[in-house]
């Protein structure tokens, strides 16, 4: 059995490497770079060089696969993503791949941002390519709580934000990785749709709460209406309050909450 992953040498692919390693045998494992002389290769892990913008170079770089880890394409243009993307897929079906893995966005039909009709096509492509896959839809990553402003929380006390009734599925991204690397290393999960965030939604309350326990100083939640902009532009043309227990099963253990997230980056 092969695997063989795009996009390892990203912030969530590099991840979802280091969980297949622990495993399968590092022999199974290929992956798939643009600059492969820069990948660290500690492990003696198949190297293969693959670009999603050199359609005559993915062919190649997917021969073999058993399973295909399509991590979507990182661009900003939606419409240069999706002509990547639909390059991928016609590849991996040229190259006769065995299951494509393709991590796309929780709830999109939900969603009113490019990005989820992105994902959308992209999911449309994999199906009428008739490959066999599986789909993970991923929550926005935790990072985001990078742009709630908690740090100037923490310094002067107060965890402001505009008002709304602000709810977050967060999960981080070493929790989607292993549920990639449970998918990728197991026989079954065919066909299947995941969606893959926090088991229970979080808010700003409890976010201040966090704050104050894990710095020992009290931080208030306000709201401001003179807010605007920023992840709270965005925020309302996705689905960050719905949840699904999908995640959790296929890691077997809770999924990092925002307070253990922050326990790591506190100051």
């Amino acid at each position: 059995m092969k695997i063989v992953m795009t996009g390892a040498t990203g912030h969530l692919g590099s991840l979802v490497l280091k969980e297949l390693l622990r495993r399968v045998p590092a022999e199974r494992i290929a992956i798939v770079a643009r600059r492969p002389a820069e990948f660290q290769n500690e492990n003696g892990i198949e190297v293969r060089y693959g670009d999603y913008d050199d359609a005559s170079s993915l062919p190649g770089a997917f021969r073999g696969a058993d399973r295909l880890l399509f991590i979507s394409s990182p661009e900003r243009d939606e419409e240069v993503r999706l002509r990547q993307h639909r390059t991928v897929v016609a590849a991996a079906k040229e190259a006769g791949a065995g299951r494509i893995v393709y991590t796309g966005i929780a709830f999109p039909e939900k969603g009113r941002l490019p990005l989820h009709a992105l994902h959308i096509k992209t999911e449309q492509l994999i199906r009428e390519s008739g490959l066999s896959y599986t789909i993970l839809r991923n929550a926005f990553y935790m990072d985001l709580v990078e742009m709630l402003g908690w740090r100037t929380a923490i310094a002067g006390g107060v965890l402001l934000s505009p008002p709304g009734p602000w709810t977050f599925n967060t999960a981080a991204r070493e929790d989607l990785a292993a549920a990639a690397a449970v998918v990728l290393a197991e026989d079954d999960h065919r066909g299947r749709v995941y969606e893959l965030t926090a088991s229970r939604a979080w808010d700003l309350k409890e976010l201040a709460r966090a704050l104050s326990e894990l710095s020992g100083r009290r931080i208030e939640h306000r709201t401001d209406p003179a807010m605007n902009g920023g992840a709270y532009a965005m925020l309302p043309f996705s689905d960050t309050a719905s949840v699904s227990s999908d995640l959790e099963s296929l890691i077997g253990a809770r999924p990092l909450g925002v307070k253990e997230w922050l326990a790591d980056r506190m100051p």
